[in-house]
């Protein structure tokens, strides 16, 4: 963790990027499940991993300008924020 120090911590302690990551993780998690379990005529199945490629694509927008952004913002607000 980019800021936790020691012990628990709650998601909203989570880094931008370290956000980005777990959602990253959890679209590539659904899309290997949706691949083991997909059928070739389940329309449903190809939408859902159609709407996840997109939300990775988007990931990697949100990670670039995140980037760009946090140049701006001073270390103790991105630690008192978790940013």
């Amino acid at each position: 963790m980019k800021y936790v120090k020691q012990g628990s911590f709650t998601t909203k302690q989570l880094s931008i990027s370290e956000t980005i990551t777990e959602i990253s993780d959890v679209i590539n998690i659904a899309k290997d499940i949706i691949q083991k379990v997909k059928n070739d005529d389940s329309k449903e199945l190809d939408l859902a991993l159609t709407n996840l490629n997109q939300s990775a694509h988007y990931l990697e927008y949100i990670q670039k300008k995140a980037n760009i952004a946090l140049k701006y913002v001073p270390i103790n607000i991105q630690e008192k924020e978790y940013l």
